[in-house]
């Protein structure tokens, strides 16, 4: 059985409702995270600005959060970088090691990062998997520090971060630690569902911007940052 989402005519239905949509809320001056994400659709972010970096077969890519490697294919389709994806969540680092078992330019860790190492509980529930939004379902999975990781590289081109909440932690960790200037490339997505985000989120932004720029900004979707040349 064809699975309808994979289909022209539910992209074109998905285009079609999300471009009314965000001309709803745009004629309205509601500017949520309904207007950013069907803004993302009508831009097909997916497929242009969230893998449009100017990488190479010598770049360096950091995909926090692996899931079941979508994003990580297609950097590895378009540049075939060198490439290290964290996965905590044992079902989908397994999925993860039988799918780039015989690409040696991939590296694949069993383990999540945080501001500090240790283990705690995931909840489980497909994409939505969170340390923090809770679930039925839980895996006791393990944790290492994120600056004592981003300290093995020298620089990074991309690190992309989609980590369901855990992001602010690991976005302070690294500031103040001061790693995120070795990153030449920052992608994250933001979750609104962590209390007071939108003001940890400004918080974060303002001190990421005294070393880089922003490249494109749709909040609580998916915003990326490039560093500056003296930082």
């Amino acid at each position: 059985m064809v699975n309808p989402k994979s289909t022209k005519i539910y992209m074109l239905l998905k285009r079609v409702f999300f471009t009314a949509a965000y001309f709803v809320l745009k004629t309205n001056g509601l500017k949520n995270w309904l207007y950013y994400y069907s803004k993302w659709v009508i831009d097909n972010g997916d497929e242009t600005l969230l893998t449009e970096y100017p990488l190479n077969s010598k770049s360096t890519v950091i995909d926090v959060g692996g899931y079941k490697g979508s994003f990580s294919d297609k950097i590895i389709s378009r540049y075939n970088p060198n490439i290290f994806i964290l996965e905590p969540v044992n079902k989908y680092f397994r999925l993860l090691k039988n799918k780039y078992k015989d690409n040696k330019k991939v590296k694949i860790y069993n383990f999540g990062l945080s501001d500090k190492a240790g283990y705690r509980n995931i909840y489980l529930s497909d994409d939505g998997t969170s340390l923090i939004n809770k679930s039925n379902v839980s895996e006791k999975v393990r944790l290492t520090d994120c600056l004592a990781f981003l300290k093995k590289f020298k620089s990074v081109d991309l690190i992309s971060i989609n980590i369901e909440g855990e992001e602010y932690k690991n976005l302070n960790r690294l500031i103040e630690g001061g790693l995120i200037k070795r990153i030449k490339f920052l992608q994250i997505q933001f979750h609104d569902f962590v209390p007071a985000a939108k003001a940890k989120r400004s918080r974060i932004i303002k001190k990421i911007l005294i070393s880089h720029t922003v490249r494109y900004s749709y909040p609580f979707v998916w915003e990326s940052f490039e560093k500056k040349e003296k930082s």
